[in-house]
This record gives structure tokens, C-alpha cells and sequence, in this order.
């Protein structure tokens, strides 16, 4: 009887998600269409009409993006097969996130309904900085956020980030390695840095710091951890690639150290907003801050937000891409990881503690206001999906 309902369960919620994946794929192709003919500045604009443009009218080829626009420049159907393709890496973003979550979820001692992950995957593609007016009165600007759809690269890098993780859970933490998952594992992190070289800088030397303490601390075989460090060698050298075409010495462009600059020059109270952008995972850390580090998953998604908060903290592009803050999209993906594992940890806090039962106010009241920040980081992202939806800029 268990088995049947069991079943039944599990045919519904594939209905239902395959539904909403499908309900979300339309309304993200009516979006990125519209930003692709918009022929005002002022309506549905983004950034993926000037990567097309850069890419199909200028020649500017610095990303996978770009060669994938190109190729649709030379069909009747640019435009809605540009939109089709964002469309499908956003829904895709969802699905693998719900398979990341998944994984990890099989590496805990706690089971959870697929209903609840994959709700949770919808939720964690939607969030945003926690939008209070008063501190920021625009919803994207001024904030840091781990979603966005005005940027075509940064759209396809989170997908293909994505993936990257759940070959790294399966690498990492679901041993022993394999020659093949090695290979797979090394291609989808240069692909990913290729769509948009944001992820390694991020990824690497987070990489790094987890081979460097297998070594150190665990002692582990030197032979395995160099073959592991090996695999984010083609990743390194799509980075000195595009370096030569983005910071070559014609370009004029370059980068500095300059502390917090990147941070505030967008924003009405950019330290307000700061810890706005992360106030959920922040309640979290505090709830678990003396015992996160027995949980090693958890720990790495921490590792993985503090690689990009040094790198968007201290550094500042210079010459014509000051102010881009470009930085900051590594800064981005790291919140990505850091909010799903953060959610996951209070969905794991719920599931083996019995909440409300335990007679505990302290544990009831961080999951009470972790809940309810979480919430409001997600309808933000969803307030701000609604608003580009109707044809406002993303600035807005």
C-alpha cells in the first residue's frame, strides 16, 4: 500500500514540476525575446541585446555565447532561437539544481520527498537580494544577487555551474575517482569558464583549498591530489585567453586592489544592502557557527561565497570597464551555491529535529526567522521577475 502511494506521489510531483518548468519556460521566452527586439532603451532592456550585438555586428568573440549567436545569425529565426536557447539553459538551471539537491540530500542520513526538493530548486533560482526600499530603492542595483535574467553569459555559466557541482559531489564526495569522471569533470569546468570565466576564478581556488587540506590534513596520496588538481588546468587556460582579449595591453583595461570599491559604487547604503544580499545564509551561519565545519558540505559552499567576496571586495577593474563591476558575477554564482546548501541545511535541521516538539525556543526561533528570510529573499527574485516581465528595465 506504502509502495502505491508512494508512486502516486512521485507521478504527481513529476506532473507538477514538469508543469511548472514548462509555465516558466514560456515566460522567460516572451522575456528574452522581448529584450532581444526591444528597440527602446527604456523597455525590457539587458545586456543580452549588447552581447548579440557585440557578438553578430562588431565580431567581438570572447565567449561561448558568442559563437552560439553568431551561429543563429545566419538562420531566419535568430532572435526566438537566441530566446529559445536562454530559455532552455534557465529551466535547466531549475531541473539540475533539483538534481544538485538531490545528491547531496543522498549523502545525508535524512530522506526528504522529491516534492520538497524540487520545490526548493524553483525557489533557489528565484532568489534575490532581500529587498527593503528604504535601504535600496532599485530591486537589482545596489544589491548582490546569486539570480538575474538580463545577462545572456551569466544565464548560461549558472547552468553549466550547475552541472559542475553535482560532477564535483559525485567526484568529491561520492568516491573512489574514475579516469572518466576525472575527464568529465575537468571538460564541464572549462565549458562553464568559457560561457563566462567568472566561475574559475571562484571555483579554482576553492578547489585549491580543499585539495591543499586533503593534503595537509588528511593525508592524502600526493599522486591523487595533483591528478585532481590537474582538472582545472584547461580552465586556467581558457582564462588566459580571454585575459589577452579583455585585459591585453592595447584594451587600456586592467585591475586594481581597491577595497570595498566595487561594492558601493552601486546603491544607496551598499553596506546595508551587503548584508541584505545575504541575511538568510547569514542567520544560518550564526545558528551553526559552532559546529558548521563537522558538516563538510555545508563548509564548502562557505569556502566557495568567501573565494568570491575577497575577489569582488578587494578587487576593482581599471580603464574602460571601471564601474562594469564585473567582478561581482563570481561574487554571484558563489551566492547561488551558498543559498541552496543553506536552505538544504534548515530542511535538514527541520527533518531531523522534530521542530516545535523538542521544547527547544532557540532552535524554534531560527527556523521561524531563517523560514521567513528566506521567504522574502525568494519574492524578491519573484517580485523582480514579474516587474522585467512587464517591460521594465532591469535596473529598475
Amino acid at each position: 500500500m506504502n509502495n502505491i502511494s508512494g508512486q502516486t506521489d512521485n507521478k504527481t510531483f513529476k506532473i507538477i514540476f514538469g508543469a511548472s518548468l514548462i509555465v516558466y519556460a514560456a515566460a522567460c521566452f516572451y522575456l528574452f525575446y522581448n529584450q532581444l527586439i526591444s528597440a527602446t532603451p527604456s523597455s525590457f532592456s539587458s545586456d543580452t541585446s549588447v552581447h548579440v550585438r557585440m557578438a553578430v555586428e562588431d565580431g567581438f568573440l570572447y565567449s561561448l555565447n558568442s559563437y552560439i549567436y553568431l551561429l543563429f545569425s545566419k538562420t531566419p529565426f535568430m532572435n526566438a532561437g537566441i530566446a529559445c536557447f536562454l530559455t532552455i539553459a534557465t529551466v535547466l538551471s531549475v531541473y539540475l539544481t533539483y538534481v544538485l539537491l538531490k545528491r547531496i540530500v543522498s549523502v545525508y542520513s535524512f530522506k526528504i520527498k522529491d516534492s520538497y526538493l524540487g520545490l526548493l530548486a524553483f525557489m533557489c533560482n528565484f532568489v534575490m537580494g532581500f529587498y527593503v526600499k528604504a535601504c535600496n530603492v532599485q530591486h537589482y542595483i545596489g544589491y548582490q544577487n546569486a539570480n538575474m535574467w538580463h545577462n545572456s553569459t551569466y544565464i548560461v555559466m549558472r547552468v553549466c555551474a550547475v552541472a559542475t557541482l553535482i560532477l564535483f559531489t559525485d567526484m568529491y564526495v561520492q568516491k573512489p575517482d574514475t579516469a572518466e569522471k576525472l575527464v568529465f569533470f575537468s571538460l564541464m569546468q572549462a565549458v562553464t569558464t568559457a560561457f563566462k570565466p567568472s566561475f574559475a576564478t571562484v571555483f579554482c581556488p576553492f578547489l585549491a583549498l580543499i585539495l591543499l587540506y586533503d593534503w595537509i590534513v588528511k593525508k592524502e596520496k600526493f599522486t591523487r591530489i595533483f591528478v585532481r588538481a590537474l582538472t582545472v588546468v584547461p580552465s586556467l587556460c581558457v582564462i588566459f585567453i580571454e585575459s589577452k582579449v579583455f585585459f591585453g595591453a592595447e584594451t587600456g583595461n586592467g585591475y586594481e586592489i581597491a577595497p570595498f570599491v566595487a561594492l558601493s559604487e552601486r546603491g544607496d547604503h551598499p553596506k546595508a544592502t551587503l548584508i541584505l544580499s545575504i541575511l538568510f545564509p547569514l542567520a544560518v551561519f550564526i545558528y551553526h557557527i559552532k559546529d558548521f565545519y563537522k558538516d563538510k558540505i555545508y563548509t564548502s559552499s562557505l569556502v566557495i561565497w568567501l573565494m568570491g567576496f575577497l575577489l569582488v571586495f578587494f578587487l576593482r577593474e581599471t580603464g574602460a570597464r571601471s564601474g562594469d563591476g564585473n567582478f561581482l558575477w563570481g561574487y554571484s554564482i558563489a551566492l547561488f551555491v551558498l543559498f541552496a546548501e543553506s536552505a538544504l541545511k534548515v530542511l535538514k535541521d527541520i527533518m531531523t529535529v522534530e521542530f516545535l516538539k523538542n521544547k527547544n525556543i532557540i532552535f524554534d526561533s531560527y527556523i521561524v526567522v531563517s523560514t521567513v528570510l528566506f521567504l522574502w529573499h525568494v519574492i524578491s527574485g519573484i517580485w523582480y521577475f514579474i516587474l522585467l516581465l512587464g517591460g521594465n528595465t532591469y535596473f529598475i
